[in-house]
């Protein structure tokens, strides 16, 4: 798939060969695991934070292939899941740093241009996330982006 933004191609993605695989070196039972996943999430990580933790310290290559459910759900199971998508978050998070820069360089036109560019891929997440009903329809972006 093509790059959203420029005119290069895309890059390439790797395939997952241990995806359904008995992972007999993991050392945690499921019931261990979501209780990790549910302290760190408690701690303040988000989803891919905790799957980095998980992968890096206790030796688990996927959520999915140890307890057969998605992360998310093991989250929304336990009414830890956050109320805006990380992915969006993130776009919030970097428009708040692009904008913050651009008060400080106002001549700074790449960077202008990279703004508009952000906001552009956050109202179509937004759209997607409420079509689908990951967001509430009356959820705004103006409101978080203040």
């Amino acid at each position: 798939m093509a790059r959203m933004h420029t005119r290069k191609k895309g890059k390439s993605g790797s395939k997952n060969s241990f995806y359904g695989a008995n992972h007999n070196w993991v050392q945690q039972s499921p019931k261990e695991l979501e209780e990790i996943i549910i302290q760190l999430r408690k701690d303040g990580l988000t989803a891919s934070q905790i799957g980095i933790k998980l992968r890096d310290s206790y030796g688990i290559p996927r959520v999915k292939a140890v307890m057969h459910s998605k992360m998310g759900d093991i989250l929304g199971k336990n009414n830890l899941k956050s109320d805006v998508p990380e992915d969006l978050m993130s776009l919030i998070n970097t428009y708040k740093r692009v904008s913050a820069h651009m008060l400080l360089n106002k001549r700074d036109l790449n960077n202008g241009r990279k703004r508009a560019l952000i906001m552009s891929k956050m109202l179509r997440l937004v759209r997607y996330y409420k079509e689908n009903g990951y967001l509430k329809q009356e959820w705004e972006l103006n409101k978080v982006l203040q």
